[in-house]
Order: structure tokens, then C-alpha cells, then sequence
């Protein structure tokens, strides 16, 4: 008991800052000790728990009052949050309880889970078995930020076993959810039926399985910044410039990619879909305009530039509204900015503002006559999917600036600033 006082002394030490310590209590063995212990370390009223009821058992509204109950006799605040799992799997059990802690979770906030050894181990070999990349055999971190706070497994280090002598030492009486035992979920299977196995036959089975999650985690974490650096360096127009994404090798390729989509739409490319977007989008014809598609996101080329973009696309608006000169604007695609220049609009100017409605000519500034709109675009290199979504200024029905491509003759030669959109894949 002593040992575990101490060792997760140590882990809170690591969060100097934290204002509230939430414990994620389940009313299980593993979360029912951690509750205790920080009860024994951390003033109470630093100390709250909080119980996700997923609605997937009968019991569940029962172990809510156990772990109420629980939390009156240590003067623990309790709260409760019901979700709804789009299924009963283990994937949308979990996604829902993240996004609960995620809306919970206030600024200073440490959200405290009681995962340990024997749950490390059952990640790694899950992970391995989903052949996950470095990364997914990092398996779970000690600490990372979720939501507008962070999350630390403080019981990370310590072997089941330890905390059933110590809940055991205690005399608690923790609730055991059913499902627990049902092999027909992956974790439990491991749990039950391989885990003791590997344990029996290889003693430091635990202690290995952490330390691999480590290397993988330290390996993980310089493909990243591997990544980064040729990131940076194959940036062009808020995209990834496709000649110097070719310079580098295939498995750098690969890395850029994997952790670009990652850092940009949250979404972790497995090998398969790496391999296919290869095929779909870097070595289709230079004529061809592919679309890959992700869960709410996609990727096109254009003009020797890959980006990443929402999908769908935002719907695009008709309509004009009024505004005046150096006022910054939020449009469907990007954002209406303003930046000092020897020659553009004054500042205070009223203007109107509207969308590209098709057939519009302008005398672009210096070009010495008129031009359709749809050929400035072309020129300019604007991606087929921001055309729709160009802004246009105007000053009594006559359009004075193109945003991010050209002023026209009709703005005059004074000194102010210069309209600029930052449209989304071309910042």
C-alpha cells in the first residue's frame, strides 16, 4: 500500500499545476483504489469523480448509486454523465466516454484514469494484432491534453495483481461489470484467456510489454518530427507540393503523409489506405482530378499541389453584404484579410462584397483592358473548387478587387491596403 502511495505521489507531482483531479470512476476494482488513494494524498476539495453510464447494461443506473454512495462516505463530489454508444461495441462505447470527459474536462482540469499494466499489455497485443504501425504499439500514453484539460494514467506502471492485494488490504467492495467476463469482446478474450498464459510461461511478460510500448512511443515520436521537417519543406499553397514530395524516398513519403492527415483531419491512415492513395492520387495521370475521401475530409490534386480539404464542401452562399475597407471577414472557404500596401483601397471605404455568380469581366490593374473573371482565376492557378468561392469587392456595381489576385483599375492609385483571402488550401 505504502508502495502505490508513493508511486502515484510521483505521477501527480508531474502535473504541478492541475486544479481539479477527476477521477473516472466506473465503481470497479482498479478505479474504486484509485479514488481511495487520492482521497489519502489530495485535499478533497481538489478531488471530484466522475461516473459515464453508458446504458448498456441493466445494472448500470445501480453501480451509478454504488459509486455515489462510494463517493458520500469519502466527501468526494460525484457526477454522472448518460451517453448514448451508437452500438454496444467496445470502439463505440469508448468513443462515446471520450467525448463525454472531453465536455466535462474545464481548463486545469487532470482527468485520472486507472488503467495499469495488465491494460497496457492488452493494447499492445490488440494493436499488434489490428497490425497497427508504430504508433498504434506505443499503446497507451502516461499522459497527453484531451479537451480543454488532460488525461493521466498514474496506475500505468503497477501489475493488476498489486491492486487486487492492495484493494483486498482495504476491504473494498467493488462492482463487477457482466460484460467483463463475455469472450466475444477482444479485450476480454486477451484477458482471460491469453494474458494469464503469457504471464505464467514469461514472468516479465508485463514489464517487457511496457518498456516495447516505450521504444515504440520514443520511435513514434521521431518519425514525427522526421515528418515535420519534410513537411515544411514540400509546403506550397497550403498544400504538399507533389515534385518535392517525389524527391524524398517511398517509406518518407509514406511518414509525410501519414502524419500530415493525422495533424490536419485527426484521422490515422492504416497501410491499406496509404497504399491506395498512392495509387488514386500520386501516380494518376497529370491530366486526371482524383478525389480520395476520408470520414469527413478529402484529398484532390492541382497543379502539381496535393490538399486536404472538408467534405463535403462548405455550401456556397449567394447574396452580397456591405462592408468596409479593413474589415476581416469569415467566408465559406477561408477568410477576407487586409494588409498595407503602395497601392489599394482606403481605409474606411464602404464596399460590397459578394460571391463569383459566373460571367463577370474586370480591368485587372496594369493588364491594359478587360478580362473575364474566369480566365484571371485559371491563371492565377486557383484550385476548381475555390472558383465558386471568390470573393468579389465592388463599389457602385463595378468590382474594384479580386481578393488574393488582383486590385483593378477602378480602385484607384492610393496608398492603403490590399485585400487578401486566405482560402482554405491556399494559405
Amino acid at each position: 500500500m505504502s508502495d502505490l502511495l508513493v508511486g502515484l505521489r510521483q505521477q501527480l507531482d508531474t502535473c504541478p499545476k492541475v486544479r481539479r483531479w477527476v477521477v473516472a470512476l466506473s465503481g470497479g476494482l482498479d478505479s474504486s483504489l484509485l479514488l481511495f488513494l487520492l482521497q489519502r494524498l489530495a485535499p478533497s476539495q481538489s478531488v471530484i469523480a466522475l461516473y459515464i453510464d453508458h446504458q448498456l447494461q441493466a445494472g448500470s443506473a445501480l453501480w451509478a448509486e454504488h459509486c455515489r454512495e462510494q463517493c458520500g462516505r469519502l466527501n468526494i463530489p460525484f457526477n454522472l454523465i448518460r451517453v448514448t454508444p451508437d452500438s454496444d461495441s467496445e470502439a463505440s462505447a469508448r468513443a462515446a466516454r471520450y467525448h463525454a470527459f472531453e465536455s466535462f474536462l474545464q481548463p486545469g482540469d487532470c482527468l485520472l484514469l486507472a488503467q495499469h499494466a495488465d491494460d497496457q499489455a492488452e493494447t499492445l497485443l490488440l494493436r499488434l494484432l489490428r497490425g497497427s504501425g508504430v504508433m498504434g504499439l506505443a499503446a497507451m500514453p502516461r499522459s497527453r491534453p484531451l479537451g480543454q484539460g488532460m488525461l493521466l494514467r498514474p496506475l500505468l506502471q503497477q501489475s493488476r495483481e498489486c491492486l487486487e492485494r492492495a484493494a483486498f488490504e482495504l476491504g473494498l467492495e467493488p462492482v463487477e461489470d457482466p460484460s467483463n467476463a463475455n469472450p466475444r469482446y477482444d479485450r476480454n478474450l486477451l484477458r482471460l484467456n491469453v494474458l494469464p498464459v503469457l504471464k505464467q510461461r514469461w514472468p516479465g511478460f508485463l514489464s517487457r510489454c511496457s518498456e516495447t510500448a516505450a521504444v515504440m512511443r520514443e520511435a513514434s515520436e521521431l518519425l514525427t518530427e522526421r515528418a515535420q521537417e519534410d513537411i515544411s519543406r514540400c509546403a506550397e499553397r497550403g498544400g504538399l507540393s507533389l515534385a518535392r514530395l517525389n524527391l524524398l524516398s517511398q517509406a518518407r513519403q509514406r511518414n509525410l503523409l501519414h502524419v500530415w492527415v493525422s495533424e490536419q483531419s485527426g484521422h490515422r491512415l492504416g497501410r491499406a489506405q496509404l497504399l491506395q492513395l498512392e495509387k488514386d492520387l500520386l501516380h494518376a495521370r497529370a491530366d486526371a482530378q482524383p478525389v480520395f475521401r476520408l470520414p469527413d475530409h478529402q484529398l484532390r490534386r492541382h497543379q502539381g499541389v496535393l490538399y486536404l480539404l472538408p467534405d463535403p464542401l462548405p455550401l456556397v452562399e449567394e447574396g452580397e453584404r456591405n462592408l468596409v475597407v479593413g474589415e476581416s471577414i469569415q467566408l465559406p472557404l477561408g477568410c477576407l484579410q487586409w494588409q498595407p500596401a503602395r497601392r489599394g483601397l482606403p481605409v474606411g471605404q464602404r464596399l460590397t462584397l459578394q460571391l463569383r455568380r459566373g460571367g463577370e469581366r474586370l480591368r485587372p490593374l496594369g493588364r491594359g483592358g478587360s478580362v473575364s473573371l474566369k480566365q484571371l482565376l485559371q491563371e492565377a492557378g486557383l484550385p476548381p473548387w475555390l472558383r465558386a468561392c471568390q470573393p468579389l469587392l465592388l463599389k457602385d456595381g463595378e468590382i474594384v478587387a479580386v481578393p488574393g489576385i488582383t486590385l483593378c483599375e477602378a480602385a484607384g492609385s492610393e496608398e492603403g491596403l490590399l485585400p487578401i483571402w486566405s482560402g482554405f488550401g491556399l494559405s
